[in-house]
């Protein structure tokens, strides 16, 4: 059989956007006469008769995936069952899936799997970034090599993806400093834990839901309260030293915030030692943080809606790899969910 003609393909020699042909054929309207005439000239050329001449395509459509390493129940673990659920749907046997994986924790890790994805040329890209600069200076070589590319999790300046889809984290942090305040009496401590990473410091979310975070504690003037911690995700045993030491100078500490998805590592460390008085929040339903959750040693959890997340990029991707079907929005902000130990088994992303 022999390959299909793609949207972009067809905009082209149309003399139109791709926009405009994905309109005219899916019958959404608000396009002029001319373009539709122009379009409808090429469509019976090429002999177009409706979806079906795009999902029986010969197209072949190489994606390759560059997110953290995770486990079963771990945030990108249900990135990455969107991502499959998103393929499965599309029954397309030409779409193929390559994992670049590396540590979140190690910007030289991260940075390994950049060159390698380079090095394979797909066809197209979903980045779950970490690191700024890294990241920024990956996506200028995509651009460079004409290879288009879909965020999950994070977005940043200085970049030219497809689409986004991800979560406000300015206001994740917000709402974190909100939830932490409501929870400890003015006068009393509240601790920030910052995670330290191989390479740099904190990665592109916490330091954006930090800013979040930081800018709501000013503006109810609980600066004074807040005490920065880092504790380590390389090297766990260290946590309950830094822990112990926390407790020890403040014992008037009433609430903790993890910025990152890690809050179950501290609540095990405050279970053992039978502080669980102690308000704690983090971020994603992880199966350890909705074990602690449920238990009353994590008070609440905000949800980034990660199978979504994942579900929506790749589709974007493939339809634009294959059908050349541009996004109508390249920045999709999905809600934040606060998810509390009463309503976790009703949660339904």
């Amino acid at each position: 059989m022999a390959k299909r003609t793609t949207i972009k393909e067809i905009a082209e020699l149309s003399g139109v956007s791709p926009g405009t042909v994905d309109r005219i054929i899916h019958n959404r309207g608000n396009v002029s006469k001319r373009s539709r005439a122009a379009v409808d000239k090429v469509l019976a050329a090429i002999g177009f008769a409706g979806d079906d001449y795009f999902a029986t395509a010969t197209n072949r459509c190489s994606l390759a995936i560059l997110t953290p390493t995770s486990t079963i129940g771990d945030y990108w673990s249900a990135v990455y069952d969107g991502i499959k659920k998103a393929i499965e749907d599309f029954k397309h046997p030409g779409i193929s899936l390559d994992f670049f994986h590396y540590n979140q924790f190690d910007v030289y890790s991260c940075l390994s799997a950049q060159s390698t994805v380079l090095e394979r040329k797909p066809d197209g890209v979903i980045i779950g970034p970490t690191f700024l600069e890294e990241a920024q200076a990956f996506c200028s070589s995509l651009e460079e090599a004409g290879i288009p590319y879909v965020f999950v999790d994070s977005y940043f300046d200085n970049t030219k993806p497809l689409a986004i889809y991800s979560t406000d984290q300015i206001s994740g942090g917000k709402a974190m400093a909100h939830l932490l305040c409501a929870h400890t009496p003015p006068g009393s401590k509240m601790a920030i834990f910052e995670s330290r990473r191989i390479g740099a410091w904190m990665s592109t979310n916490s330091l954006v839901r930090r800013d979040g975070f930081i800018e709501y504690i000013q503006s109810v003037g609980r600066e004074k309260d807040l005490l920065n911690t880092c504790y380590t995700s390389t090297v766990p045993s260290e946590n309950e030293k830094i822990i112990k030491k926390l407790l020890k100078d403040h014992p008037d500490l009433k609430g903790i915030v993890v910025l990152n998805s890690r809050g179950s590592s501290i609540a095990e460390i405050l279970e053992s030692m039978g502080r669980t008085d102690i308000n704690l929040f983090s971020f994603d339903l992880t199966a350890h943080n909705i074990e602690y959750l449920k238990r009353g040693s994590i008070c609440a959890l905000l949800c980034q809606h990660p199978f979504k997340q994942g579900y929506m990029a790749t589709s974007t991707l493939v339809k634009f790899v294959m059908q050349g079907t541009v996004p109508q929005s390249a920045r999709n902000l999905l809600p934040i969910d606060i998810v509390l130990k009463e309503t976790i088994d009703l949660y339904q992303e």
